[in-house]
């Protein structure tokens, strides 16, 4: 077996179809499926088993748990999986038919520990809202952190990248289990930084579903674990160092904490009408008593080159009732701009 495809999944009965419908797709039938119902309260599971009762020559295990998260759940697939590659990618999430004959031309002989390759992030209408797409690259897991953290060349994300299990099992790599965001970039961070050869294409073979229900869209507070993921990442690297750490550890220790930092701030107050900035603070100085202190001695620090990201902290040092003003107006004009797009019956897609 190729490739293993490890899918968690907890209450999406309305979005697994299109991720099925592409695996019944592919022009090339070498992988498997592992589904990990993470106990699932809603009809998931029984969507799952009919499509797979009218379409008996996927191979696909379902395994179904206790409602653990979806770090332990990918875990648990990762455990099952046979294939010689392993992709972890979302029930809500879908492929495209060229994906495993793709990495199989790609891995058959040259057998790298990571390859990664293009994605779209689309609505739940199937309109492209961006491309992620790199050029060609086969370089060192260490050379890949660079051009993610330094030249921005790359972008990788869950369900863009497949390791070869042997590899992952190799150096006891994981998810960190209860971690609610952040985890991802953990994982792919680690492996990158063990990696001996990457390789990286510009075909865009994943598309990532943006719900308006996920917890990027939502006021969650728990999505601030991502400062504890990034302090773990720091810790690893240090751990097992590579020829980029010197370079990389403190722009992740600085600039991508912020960056993320105020992300989740500003996915917080546009997720929740009527919620201060004021309550968000203390809601995240009652989960994390040290975290809002360590951010504000960092933020004073901060020297980059990010105007958007200078202009946050610049307002927020003034005062977070400020900031919280004027990424209200930045939503509203972003609105205006979308419906006087959808007026001109024009479509603006983004591209990095």
């Amino acid at each position: 077996m190729n490739l293993s495809l490890v899918i968690p999944v907890y209450n999406i009965e309305q979005y697994i179809t299109p991720m099925f419908n592409s695996l019944l797709d592919q022009s090339d039938p070498h992988f498997e499926v592992i589904i990990v119902d993470d106990g699932s309260t809603d009809n998931t599971y029984n969507v799952i088993e009919k499509i797979l009762s009218r379409n008996p020559a996927l191979f696909c295990k379902v395994i179904r748990t206790e409602n653990h998260g979806v770090s332990a759940a990918r875990n648990r697939g990762l455990a099952e999986a046979t294939g010689n590659y392993v992709l972890f990618v979302d029930g809500d999430d879908y492929v495209s038919a060229d994906l495993v004959s793709t990495l199989h031309s790609y891995t058959q002989d040259e057998q790298p520990e990571i390859i990664c390759w293009g994605y779209n992030h689309v609505s739940e209408g199937r309109e492209t809202l961006l491309s992620c797409t790199s050029d060609f690259s086969d370089v060192t897991g260490s050379e890949a952190l660079a051009r993610i953290f330094v030249n921005k060349s790359l972008r990788i994300w869950t369900g863009s990248i497949a390791y070869k299990r042997e590899f992952l099992l190799l150096h006891g790599l994981g998810y960190t289990e209860r971690c609610v965001n952040g985890e991802d970039q953990e994982f792919i961070y680690k492996a990158l930084s063990r990696a001996a050869r990457v390789i990286s294409i510009p075909d865009i073979l994943s598309f990532y579903l943006q719900r308006n229900s996920s917890i990027s869209n939502s006021y969650n507070v728990n999505k601030f674990d991502v400062v504890d993921a990034f302090k773990r990442v720091d810790e690893y690297f240090k751990t097992y160092p590579f020829a980029e750490l010197d370079t990389i550890s403190p722009l992740l220790m600085n600039r991508e904490l912020i960056e993320n930092y105020f992300f989740n701030l500003k996915t917080c107050l546009n997720g929740t009408e009527g919620v201060s900035i004021q309550e968000l603070l203390r809601d995240i100085n009652h989960t994390y008593p040290k975290l809002n202190q360590e951010m504000d001695e960092l933020i004073r620090r901060y020297r980059g080159d990010n105007r958007r990201l200078t202009l946050y902290i610049r307002t927020f040092l003034i005062s977070p009732l400020l900031y919280h003003r004027f990424i209200s107006v930045e939503r509203g004009l972003s609105r205006f701009k979308r419906n006087l797009l959808k007026g001109n019956g024009t479509r603006k897609e983004s591209r990095i």
